[in-house]
């Protein structure tokens, strides 16, 4: 039976390594039920933290927080849910700072405005059964008649239901600002955890409840959403950057630490990997994604888990059947010759296992590995992915996409061949 060996990235903890391993575990085992997916977490006891409580910090303060989304990728679709991950209302105001917005819909004595009749709608969300349990499903941490609630009584929406021009797309642009509102409150603050299709279908679920069948919107809005885009990261991000050190400090000394420690003490880490591949019976499959990808190449490189001399002829793993990598750097610090294992020029040694290399360009850690390595000599293969998510959310985004799964599979079933 393969075994596939899950070795998370730089500045993972829990529960967050628990909830990617359970989301992996179900992918798999829904695709491939006879593969045992296990846990390699090295963080919880060798991860990097502030031994002096953050005394290096100008102004530090122990505490949590969340800052603005990343500069939006050139993807249209893609740059407007970046927009929506740091404000959820902001499709709504621009809707009605644009032209089209402008022009006010003629009187009908009688008649209920369309803008009316949807916050009406809005209202009576939780009334649709396969609403509620798509919501539900969905995993968002924010009660689907909160988010209708608190978008209800948004100046913003208000406004844009004013303007009987936009009705036409209003549905698809409310249900968008609904589902960017749970997911920007979310408890785990990645806005990204939720794959791009399950999020785009909910939304489809809730146009359709909010009486709008449009999946356009107008050229006008598109256009100062790009530009809007440009002035958050060119104008807001430099003054956030200084206002929020403090809070995002917390967060990102665990996500830098862990690489510079591991570059100065990986041994510890690479011990804990190679233990708990020999605990396994059976050729294993070592899953390794950002930092983990870094770890668990580093251990194959340095011929510790080879049978016999690690330079001889056709030398093979002992247990390691193949490597996966997943948004990971390990093909950028051997080019910049930074890898304890490997320095650059050196390839890889006989026997290497063949690697998959997993990348997604919005992801900003992740690297292609063919181009510098001797491809001819050695099995290195890169699969590039979309993820569908902004730069933001791009590097945590892969357990949720069908196409990493299908790589994946690939990978376990020629290892279940050997």
């Amino acid at each position: 039976m393969v075994t596939l060996l899950f070795v998370h990235g730089t500045g993972v903890r829990e529960p967050d390594y628990s909830n990617a391993l359970r989301t992996i575990r179900t992918e798999v085992r829904a695709r491939r039920p006879g593969v045992r997916v296990e846990p390699c977490d090295w963080g919880s006891a060798l991860g990097s933290h502030l031994r002096a409580g953050g005394a290096s910090i100008p102004g530090f303060v122990d505490q949590d927080g969340k800052g603005p989304a990343a500069p939006a990728p050139e993807d249209e679709e893609v740059a407007r849910w970046a927009l929506l991950y740091a404000d959820p209302l902001a499709e709504l105001e621009l809707l009605v700072l644009t032209s089209a917005a402008a022009t006010t819909a003629p009187f009908v004595p009688g008649a209920v405005a369309r803008g009316d009749t949807l916050l009406a709608d809005l209202t009576r969300l939780t009334d649709h059964d396969s609403l509620r349990a798509a919501w539900t499903d969905a995993g968002l941490d924010v009660p689907l008649q909160q988010a209708a609630d608190a978008l209800h009584g948004a100046p913003e929406l208000r406004r844009a239901a004013a303007a009987g021009a936009t009705a036409v797309v209003l549905p698809r642009l409310t249900a968008r600002a609904l589902v960017a509102y749970a997911l920007n409150r979310s408890d785990d603050g990645d806005a990204g955890r939720l794959p791009a299709g399950r999020r785009d279908e909910l939304v489809d679920r809730l146009t359709e409840a909010l009486g709008g069948d449009v999946r356009g919107v107008p050229e006008a809005v598109s256009a100062a959403v790009r530009f809007s885009a440009r002035l958050f990261e060119s104008a807001l991000g430099n003054r956030l950057a200084v206002a929020r050190r403090t809070a995002w400090s917390g967060k990102s000394v665990g996500f830098f630490g862990d690489i510079v420690r591991y570059l100065v003490r990986g041994e510890a880490v690479r011990a804990v990997v190679a233990e708990a591949v020999r605990a396994q019976s059976g050729p294993v499959v070592l899953l390794g994604h950002s930092l983990g990808g870094i770890v668990s190449f580093d251990l194959l490189a340095s011929g510790t888990l080879l049978d016999g001399a690690a330079t001889g002829p056709g030398a093979r793993p002992r247990k390691v059947a193949a490597l996966v990598t997943v948004g990971s750097q390990a093909p950028l610090l051997y080019e910049l010759d930074a890898l304890p294992s490997r320095p650059f020029g050196s390839g890889l040694p006989p026997g290497f296992p063949p690697w998959t290399n997993v990348y997604d360009r919005r992801d900003l850690l992740s690297y292609q590995a063919a181009p510098v390595f001797d491809t001819e000599a050695t099995d290195v293969r890169d699969v590039e992915v979309d993820n569908r998510q902004p730069v933001s959310a791009a590097h945590s985004s892969y357990w949720g996409n069908e196409r990493f799964y299908s790589v994946l599979c690939g990978v376990l079933d020629g290892a279940a061949g050997q």
